[in-house]
């Protein structure tokens, strides 16, 4: 499971990207007499949809440095235990709210 989407390469044209979802984390937290919180984190990685090359960071001299947009990591909140598959699946219907993936498809 991935998400396709076009992104805006280093030399500031468009490339067709694959983003992955690489790990998934859970958080459970629970006190005395208070409600249990449950959340999720994901790291999202990327490559080249094209070449299956990774997208890094990178600085080239004289230039603004460049992260691909969407890589790094995210939560969500979870609102009740949830099988570790069911979290994979939601954690790719969460990017496809944000704004950094509207437009991306499942691939």
């Amino acid at each position: 499971m991935a998400l396709q989407k076009t992104f805006e390469n280093q030399e500031s044209g468009t490339s067709n990207g694959y983003y992955r979802i690489r790990e998934v984390g859970t958080y459970y937290e629970k006190d005395k007499d208070e409600p249990v919180s449950l959340a999720g984190t994901f790291v999202v990685e990327a490559y080249d949809y094209d070449t299956r090359n990774p997208l890094e960071y990178s600085h080239v001299s004289g230039r603004a440095p460049w992260n691909p947009e969407g890589v790094g990591v995210y939560s969500l909140a979870l609102p009740d235990a949830e099988p570790v598959q069911n979290l994979i699946i939601k954690a790719y219907e969460h990017l496809k709210t944000l704004p950094e993936f509207d437009g991306a498809t499942d691939c």
